[in-house]
């Protein structure tokens, strides 16, 4: 057990650190490293519950983390993750936007806060006199979100109000290559919007829901059986291993886990939620096996988006 909270310790420092520890006037018994301990087990107890889809324990770990350390920005964004889980997406959006508020720059932050927008159906000019939008790494990470959403003129309209640069202009092609593909799409019909064909069983679509409901109900060994067939059959979805890893690291295989998302993780293209995903499987694999290092490899990936 000490050598687990040694490995999440480690893991605590990387996801950001605690902020300013020390001794409370007047209370000379109350030592920093009480007080380090009481939120590591708070936080990563939480990160515990909320993988085995115990989301009310974890929110509840979550806000006693907070209450020790109410400037974290990581504890706000997991409350925010655990909050849209529990579909309570007006407290998802409070503390999505008080991370991504105290770290502008985080493209996960800025996600699930528009996650907890679009699901109560809210614009983003809601908050535009409390976001960052003055900040260059923010607009770009939004721009990116509207692409990984589908959204090109809404991509196109916050990069125009950026100065040029490279990645300004990279984003601004896949804009252009997004516009160009929908209406190649729409000429092949004869002027009528391409309808894409509901989605039969073993279609990657379908066999994506079915994982997902296996992955929601914790039926390890019939997800393991399913993704590996997904596998077979679509070799370079990553979303089919990042299924067939949690099946094997929910049954204390995290060697195997390892392994399969490491080969999901191989066929990804930019920044994506399943990336997220296969990041965060990644870093808690790694930390059952006791390699700080790997573990942390992954968890700066998700602090940086990429």
């Amino acid at each position: 057990m000490a050598g687990i909270l040694k490995i999440c310790w480690i893991l605590g420092i990387v996801l950001g650190g605690l902020s300013g520890y020390g001794q409370e006037e007047g209370s000379a018994e109350w030592s920093a490293d009480e007080y380090t301990d009481r939120f590591q087990e708070a936080f990563f107890e939480a990160l515990k519950q909320k993988g085995i889809e115990n989301y009310d324990r974890a929110e509840t770990l979550l806000l006693e983390a907070r209450q020790i350390d109410p400037g974290n920005p990581v504890v706000d964004f997991e409350l925010a993750r655990v909050m849209i889980l529990e579909k309570k997406y007006p407290e998802a959006e409070d503390y999505a936007l008080e991370a991504l508020r105290a770290r502008p720059g985080n493209y996960w932050f800025l996600q699930t806060f528009m996650e907890a927008l679009e699901k109560q159906h809210k614009p983003l000019d809601t908050h535009r006199e409390t976001l960052p939008a003055g900040l260059p790494e923010f607009r770009l990470n939004l721009a990116r979100w509207y692409l990984d959403s589908g959204k090109a003129e809404a991509a196109e309209a916050e990069l125009s109000r950026m100065p040029p640069g490279p990645e300004v202009e990279n984003l601004r092609e896949r804009a252009s290559r997004m516009k160009a593909g929908g209406r190649a799409s729409i000429n092949s019909t004869g002027g009528q919007e391409a309808k894409e064909p509901d989605p039969g069983r073993g279609s990657v679509a379908n066999l994506e829901q079915e994982l997902e409901s296996l992955l929601e109900a914790g039926q390890w060994p019939s997800l393991e059986k399913m993704s590996e067939g997904a596998i077979e059959t679509y070799p370079l979805q990553p979303y089919f291993y990042y299924a067939y890893g949690m099946a094997k690291l929910r049954q204390d295989r995290p060697r195997e886990a390892v392994s399969i998302l490491e080969e999901g993780e191989s066929l990804l293209v930019g920044n994506s939620e399943v990336a997220r995903k296969i990041y965060s499987a990644l870093a808690e694999a790694y930390t059952y096996l006791g390699e700080a290092e790997k573990a942390r490899t992954y968890v700066n990936k998700l602090k940086s988006g990429s």
